[in-house]
């Protein structure tokens, strides 16, 4: 095959991987504060190709070929529902909620679908704690009912028992690592933020269905239509060889 392939298999590339993180929107629809992903991309010559002079016609071909440069994340707000257990909290705003593992190690998440363990403290499914504002350590609520401000405090009876940290970061400091979370840069900086957390309510996805659907239909057609230029491309070469074979002989 010649180089004309290049665009083909670069835009083929492309439509693969935007697939692939639409797919995953899609089935992440359900997931409380799940926030959908879109990868971005860079036109970068393949490796066998960078020595060809850039302003020739091959040259040219080489360097359109894109490659991905990483994974854009919508941060922007899920719709709120209540749910009316005493347990869930939803962020209106901007922010996340601070949770540690039992190593104290830091993860960030929307999803503030909690519960209280045997111990009292406010957790997530798999046991990793809800942190305080400023430090604090863990929210411990104890056996009974509890109460949450909009402004984080965590109130038990006429008891204040703390506030329940909202921390905001910079975006291009966080990765997702799966379970709703993200892990920090290890010289990420925590700010306390001012949002305000909805008791019994959760912050549903932000995918939008009939968008990515939409959107999903559109680029397997755009994908179809990459495999036939290279089916096409390799078609072309084939009828090429056997006329130059014929030739030949």
């Amino acid at each position: 095959m010649g180089r004309e392939i290049y665009p083909a298999m670069s835009g083929g590339i492309r439509a693969l991987k935007t697939l692939d993180s639409v797919a995953n929107n899609l089935a992440n629809l359900n997931t409380t504060g799940f926030k959908a992903d879109r990868p971005t991309f860079k036109l970068e010559a393949p490796a066998q190709s960078r020595d060809l002079d850039p302003n020739t016609a091959e040259g040219r071909l080489a360097n359109a070929f894109a490659v991905l440069d990483g994974i854009s994340t919508d941060y922007s707000q899920g719709v709120l529902r209540e749910t009316g257990s005493m347990s869930d909290l939803a962020i209106r705003g901007e922010g996340f909620f601070h949770l540690k593992d039992a190593a104290g190690k830091s993860f960030l998440t929307r999803d503030g679908s909690f519960q209280v363990n045997a111990e009292g403290f406010l957790v997530t499914r798999d046991g990793l704690q809800v942190q305080q504002r400023g430090g604090g350590g863990g929210v411990q609520v104890g056996d009974g009912e509890f109460r949450v401000t909009e402004q984080g405090e965590l109130k038990v009876g006429d008891d204040t028992r703390g506030r329940i940290a909202v921390v905001e970061i910079a975006g291009d400091e966080l990765s997702k690592v799966g379970g709703n979370r993200w892990s920090l840069d290890e010289k990420a900086v925590l700010a306390d933020g001012e949002s305000q957390i909805l008791q019994r309510h959760l912050e549903s996805s932000n995918v939008q269905p009939v968008q990515a659907l939409t959107e999903m239909i559109a680029l397997s057609r755009y994908y179809e239509a990459f495999q036939d230029s290279l089916s096409t491309s390799s078609e072309l070469d084939e009828k090429l060889n056997n006329r130059v074979g014929r030739v030949d002989q």
